[in-house]
């Protein structure tokens, strides 16, 4: 390297060498040099044995090999087994090589406009063994070993390179290191050596055209003293003339040089290669540092070139920048050789045209000792000339002899460098137990953090004071919502029963009762409850009638197979009788009132005389009288009937009521506005726990309600 600026700024040797560093690492990691790295270890294909679990390389030994003789195979995968002697299956997959028949292991094998030879190592081949052969793709290869090379410096201060690889199979990655970095020396060292080389061919062309003439002349001069005996001629090196003569050929000698030297310069740049490793002209004894610094550049700036296309692609802005500049360094050395070479030119004939003007003065001489200068004087000048050649080309030879390489390998890639870098046991253990505890746990934590709905009683002893009358389990494959009058022994039923129970409790004993069931939203089971909190009521001899005030979206008449045409909204038309929308059911001691047809004001007629004069008709005839009126969440209809009722049933579904629904109901109990409120869970999994009254029996689980899922609820 050249002393620099860097070696006189404290410090600064660090930069510069740090930056070439880098500069080697690019190199080292470059497209040409993986190329000739694959090339030299020939691994375009790669033989796997496929066990049953996971398929193992077959390197650096194989029990056969293949020789691609036709067709591209690149990225192609062929599978081979040995069922028999000297017979084997082919196929593109194992199913295809399984059904596929036996052929014999010929010479030569044509498989998927293949051609390629199949060569056994062993006379008998394991028959319970599949082979994988995988043609690699020598770009995809070279990409994948561009990804796993490590490459890291030993300190921030030294020049020392680790390489690395992460592999499967730790023999294959010490045969491609150690060739990786021979490659890479020897690449480094040819490519110093391209000016040397050049400048050796450019000598030895000159030289064959030299030499060819030197022996002519010499055979000449030798054929001339032959002819005419040395001593006859007296030759007078003192002649004025003559010494002249010499020394303008010498003159024109140099200046052919010159000549030359433009004129190959010239030829190299108009073959468009980016590959510039011409002479230095300073070697030839030409005194043009205008030329010298131009060719400098023109290397410098093909150096960047190939840096940057170490990294980047060719279609990159920054390659393409370098690409132009280059290609404008070269058109600038052009011309300027172009317009020396005519320089020369110019001086060639000049000088020519002296000798012609001082062989004039020579014709004084005789013939014989004219002729014998002429022929010495050729001799000489090409005997000096060939001389010239012979000593340049020496100092280039000991210049390619003397270059050593730019890194050296201070240890090789062997077994003793191998480390295993896979997983610990130790870690497979902890991972196994966070997997199958910590994980768990988490999602666990997660759920119940970003829970907004209903899941356990602690729930809604956080979120209201509102006392809790029971749950009701979940049934599935239900076709109505009449289960308890099915089947009275049910756990359903016992459900009904201990609600029934309760509500006892909180009505003080009251021989009638009138109790409004109610909810946040559709969906939640509040007409599932009506219906067979009134059945169990019926099943106790007590008379008992389910009004269906729900006028905005009727759906009681669904469950007891009864039309809709006239009910609560007739009656409160003052268009029917108590007696015409009250309908007995199937249900023993258990009567209806329908809804009636949808109403365009039904806040208004709720609110109205009619209603007060149908309950105080009802609690003549009734023991118990359930109203199911609309969610309280969406309409204001169920505080319109506060002032007929003696309790308040609020409808939770577990895993689907959100606590913000609860807030309305909350702030009415806590104002006093409905009296004797009690909320009734719907829909919780038989599981095992603790229940909503505290006792240990069936608990939570993840629901299923036995509402309708319906929109908007005057939809």
């Amino acid at each position: 390297s050249s002393w620099g600026q860097e070696y006189f700024l404290p410090g600064m040797e660090l930069v510069s060498g740090r930056n070439r560093l880098i500069n080697e690492i690019g190199i080292i990691k470059s497209y040409p040099v993986q190329l000739e790295v694959i090339e030299n270890l020939n691994n375009d294909i790669s033989y796997y044995k496929i066990g049953n679990i996971m398929s193992t390389e077959l390197y650096p030994m194989t029990e056969f090999s293949i020789k691609l003789l036709e067709g591209n195979a690149q990225n192609q995968i062929i599978y081979l087994n040995f069922p028999q002697k000297n017979k084997f299956k082919i196929g593109n997959s194992i199913e295809q090589m399984e059904i596929s028949e036996l052929k014999d292991v010929v010479e030569t094998i044509n498989f998927n406009e293949l051609k390629f030879d199949l060569n056994l190592y062993h006379s008998i081949m394991p028959n319970d063994v599949s082979y994988k052969i995988v043609f690699n793709s020598k770009p995809l290869l070279i990409k994948r070993l561009q990804n796993s090379i490590l490459i890291d410096v030993e300190n921030q201060e030294s020049s020392i390179l680790i390489l690395s690889q992460v592999s499967r199979n730790p023999q294959k990655s010490i045969d491609f290191l150690n060739m990786l970095m021979d490659t890479y020396i020897s690449w480094g060292v040819e490519q110093n050596n391209q000016i040397a080389s050049k400048t050796i061919e450019f000598v030895d062309k000159q030289l064959n055209v030299i030499a060819d003439s030197l022996v002519l002349t010499e055979y000449k001069l030798e054929q001339f003293q032959k002819k005419n005996l040395q001593e006859r001629i007296q030759f007078d090196d003192n002649v004025m003339s003559m010494t002249i003569i010499n020394k303008i050929e010498e003159r024109l000698a140099k200046r052919s040089i010159e000549k030359i030297y433009y004129e190959e310069l010239i030829k190299s740049l108009d073959s468009n290669s980016r590959n510039i490793a011409f002479p230095s002209s300073i070697l030839f004894g030409i005194a043009d540092p205008n030329i010298e610094e131009l060719i400098k550049r023109l290397r410098l700036t093909k150096q960047e070139l190939g840096a940057v296309g170490f990294s980047v692609k060719e279609n990159n802005n920054q390659y393409a920048e370098k690409v132009t500049e280059f290609r404008r360094q070269a058109l600038n050395l052009k011309s300027v050789a172009r317009i020396n070479l005519e320089q020369v030119n110019s001086i060639i004939k000049t000088i020519k045209d002296q000798i012609t003007l001082e062989e004039t003065k020579v014709l004084k001489i005789p013939a014989e000792q004219r002729e014998y200068f002429n022929l010495r004087r050729k001799n000489k000048i090409l005997s000096d000339l060939y001389t010239f050649l012979l000593n340049k080309r020496s100092e280039a030879s000991i210049a390619k002899a003397s270059n050593v390489p730019k890194a050296q390998i201070l240890d090789y890639s062997n077994n003793y460098n191998v480390h295993y870098v896979g997983p610990k046991v130790s870690n497979l253990y902890f991972l196994g137990v966070f997997s199958g505890l910590g994980a768990p746990l988490c999602i666990i934590v997660l759920f119940y953090f970003f829970n907004n709905k209903i899941i356990n009683p602690s729930d809604l002893q956080r979120i209201t004071a509102i006392p809790t009358l029971g749950t009701i389990f979940h049934k599935s494959d239900l076709d109505n919502n009449l289960v308890v009058s099915d089947n009275l022994k049910s756990l359903v039923s016992e459900s009904f029963r201990s609600i029934r129970t309760n509500l006892n409790f909180m009505v003080a004993g009251k021989e009638k009762i009138k109790i409004l069931i109610t909810s946040s939203v559709s969906g939640e089971g509040k007409t599932f409850t009506s219906i067979n909190l009134a059945s169990i009521y019926a099943a106790t001899e007590k008379k008992t009638i389910l009004i269906g005030a729900d006028l905005r979206k009727p759906k009681i008449s669904l469950d007891f197979n009864l039309e809709n045409k006239v009910g609560l909204s007739s009656y409160l038309i003052n268009k029917a009788t108590v007696n015409e929308v009250v309908k007995s059911t199937e249900v023993k001691n258990l009567d209806v009132l329908l809804s009636g047809p949808v109403p365009p004001n039904p806040a208004e007629l709720l609110e109205g005389y009619r209603m007060r004069e149908l309950i105080a008709e009802l609690e003549k005839s009734y023991d118990t009288i359930i109203i199911d009126t609309p969610p309280l969440g969406l309409v204001t209809d169920s505080l319109l009937l506060k002032e007929f009722i003696d309790v308040t049933i609020y409808i939770v579904r577990h895993n689907y009521t959100k606590f913000s629904y609860l807030e309305k109901i909350n702030n009415l109990h806590i104002d006093g506005v409905l009296p004797n409120i009690g909320i009734v869970v719907n829909a919780v999994e038989q599981k095992k726990g603790i229940g909503y009254n505290g006792t240990y029996g069936y608990g939570y689980g993840y629901g299923y309600g036995y509402g309708y899922g319906y929109g908007y609820y005057t939809e």
